[in-house]
């Protein structure tokens, strides 16, 4: 049985690209008549570094329930990160000295993030890193399946899981959504978000099947981690 999350980050509306991530992961994981978790990412500094107006959290969180709901996912539970914290940060505690004392590894350390052409430093990274490695370890997921451009965590993650004395799950990395002329289709790169595909006229049945036909090898059959194009191009 697999158990699979899907970790969308409170911070804005969710776009095709979240979608294509979602539409695998809970397949995956139903497919072998296991769970998925939709896990709200309400604590990231990111949420507080990025946003406008971080106060409206809970109105963004609504909104993307609304719009994973009318695509008519199936949804195990719907958790937030906020209600498992404190939980989290007690299981950390015992090992938060070790780590920065004895290896010199502090939970918040400037990471470089390649964006773009240029390169960012988010200090909170590792910490968070740490906090998804105990949630995901609570809740027993199995399978990591997230786009390509956190492979840059993957090290860490496992980092953590050894320190912790937790299971490692099984990693798999989703290439990236391009449009039929190969512009990466992305959040930061102004991808379409659902709210917009809904204003305009799109049903929930004609997007899934559009995301079905761009990045499966063979459409139609059940989905697998071994069915999808290496290069998904949506043409929308």
């Amino acid at each position: 049985m697999k158990i699979t999350r899907w970790n969308p980050t409170a911070n804005g509306a969710l776009h095709i690209g979240h979608i294509y991530s979602l539409l695998v992961n809970e397949h995956f994981a139903h497919d072998s008549g296991g769970k998925f978790y939709v896990r709200f990412d309400d604590t990231s500094q990111a949420i507080t570094a990025e946003m406008e107006h971080p106060e409206r959290v809970s109105d963004i969180i609504r909104e993307q329930i609304d719009d994973i709901e009318w695509l008519r996912f199936s949804v195990d539970d719907w958790i937030y990160q906020s209600d498992m914290l404190e939980e989290v940060h007690k299981k950390m505690s015992k090992y938060k000295a070790h780590i920065v004392a004895d290896l010199d590894i502090p939970f918040y350390i400037p990471q470089v993030i390649s964006k773009g052409n240029t390169y960012i430093c988010y200090p909170y990274v590792p910490g968070e890193t740490a906090e998804r490695v105990i949630m995901d370890n609570m809740l027993g997921i199995t399978h990591v399946i997230r786009g390509d451009e956190f492979l840059t965590e993957y090290s860490l993650y496992n980092y953590f899981c050894d320190i912790f004395n937790m299971r490692h799950p099984k990693f798999s990395f989703l290439p990236r959504l391009v449009d039929k002329n190969g512009k990466d289709i992305s959040k930061t790169n102004g991808g379409y978000t659902i709210k917009e595909l809904r204003g305009d006229g799109y049903t929930a049945e004609e997007i899934i099947k559009v995301l079905e036909r761009a990045c499966l090898t063979r459409p139609g059959r059940s989905w697998s981690l071994y069915n999808l194009r290496t290069e998904p191009r949506l043409d929308i």
